[in-house]
């Protein structure tokens, strides 16, 4: 058939000239009302993207009940397709019928994967597409109502279902292999509060400059998370499009492009989404610092000495009291400096014999303490530091500890 701009409306919304080119060239099916579409019997090698019309996806239970899973609305792709292809697994009897005639591309595996790595938008639209079924099925969640097994395999569900964000979002964090690559020594304690986390840690290294960041996100579990993964999409397309050079340049558009994508304009009752950040800019041939901060301060150890380089108090995002830009400060490294960069998790933590908070004091006596021991045992010593103090209370927010060293 014909590939008009018209068949591809929805898509030309949400994806760059570039990937919605590479869409049209693919060939469209045409199915008509009543089409079903039978679960594939082993893994899947492409995932369906509706450009026309619309799929009910439904599933059957041991005793031939039916239930609804969701419907594949125009511009959208099966979720369980794109979980099936990342977890080489199988389909596990879901089904899905064309309520009216539907026109479809097929995306393969392989394209898949290349477009994560080469199109922010495409990484965006599937965490977008997740993030609705999530909240579809935490929304069923809710509904459920009828019978103990029932509620027990909606949980169960669920669990999973945020799991796999998990994996989704240390999917788009630097990988171990990559951190060890650019990276002279580290360790990083990430202890999130719930199986997902508002806190995350972001690096690159471009033209020889190390760029380290770490980041708490308003809120924390699923809602945190996905403010997280906006938050990484958005410093890839800052630093990769060579849009800023300075740590405060980068805060700056980073502000810039929350409030935009959140249509944040300040209004009295509205949600103050945002970061807590830390972000440092490591010249590894001349020995340079460049920080800038969000609330979150960095901590440069050096002969016994913890000097604290403060941040701005306001965040990335829409602030009563923004200044018009964040604040630059430069410092040179010296062999064997160790750099902490933190959310506020750890020191807000209640615990101890007086159920208070451990502090930002106790924190920094803490880091002076352990510092002249090996990166990993330092990470050990906080970790099991945290859980002592912790005690038997539960965790009230994600924690996360970033350290260099360096050579």
């Amino acid at each position: 058939m014909q590939k008009t701009e018209h068949s591809f409306s929805e898509l030309a919304k949400i994806f760059e000239p570039e990937l919605l080119n590479e869409l049209m060239k693919l060939e469209v099916y045409k199915f008509p009302k009543g089409s079903n579409f039978k679960g594939h019997d082993g893994e899947p090698g492409a995932i369906p993207i509706v450009i026309k019309g619309y799929i009910n996806v439904s599933k059957k239970d041991k005793k031939g009940r039916e239930f609804p899973v969701y419907t594949i609305n125009e511009g959208e792709s099966c979720i369980i397709a794109i979980n099936a292809i990342i977890h080489s697994s199988k389909n596990r009897g879901q089904e899905g019928v064309a309520v009216v005639d539907v026109e479809t591309i097929v995306v393969s595996a392989e394209q898949s994967k290349e477009w994560i790595d080469k199109y922010s938008s495409w990484r965006q639209y599937i965490f977008d597409l997740y993030g609705k079924r999530l909240d579809e099925l935490l929304n069923q969640h809710e509904i459920v109502t009828e019978q103990k097994d029932q509620i027990s395999k909606r949980n169960e569900k669920i669990n999973n279902s945020i799991k796999y964000a998990r994996r989704i979002q240390n999917a788009v964090m630097p990988s171990e292999e990559y951190m060890t690559e650019i990276l002279p020594e580290y360790f990083i304690l990430n202890k999130p509060r719930d199986i997902v986390s508002g806190d995350f840690y972001w690096t690159e290294l471009k033209d020889n400059q190390l760029i380290v960041v770490t980041a708490d996100s308003t809120g924390h579990g699923v809602p945190g998370a996905f403010m997280s993964m906006l938050g990484v999409s958005m410093l890839n397309e800052i630093v990769n499009k060579d849009i800023c050079h300075g740590a405060s340049e980068i805060l700056n558009e980073l502000r810039n492009k929350i409030k935009s994508s959140l249509n944040q304009t300040g209004e009295k009752d509205e949600q103050k989404d945002g970061f807590d950040m830390a972000l440092c800019i490591i010249d590894l041939e001349n020995k340079k610092l460049e920080f800038a901060g969000a609330y979150n301060p960095l901590y440069l150890m050096r002969d016994n000495q913890l000097i604290e380089i403060k941040a701005d108090k306001m965040p990335v995002g829409i602030h009563i009291k923004e200044k018009e830009s964040f604040t630059s400060h430069k410092t040179d490294l010296e062999h064997n400096d160790l750099i902490y960069m933190f959310s506020d998790g750890y020191t807000d933590q209640f615990g101890g014999e007086k159920n208070q908070k451990f502090s930002k004091k106790s924190f920094k006596n803490l880091i002076k303490e352990i510092h002249n021991e090996p990166l990993k045992k330092q990470e050990e010593i906080l970790s099991e530091t945290f859980e002592t103090w912790k005690g038997k209370l539960d965790q009230l927010d994600d924690v996360l500890v970033f350290g260099i060293k360096i050579k």
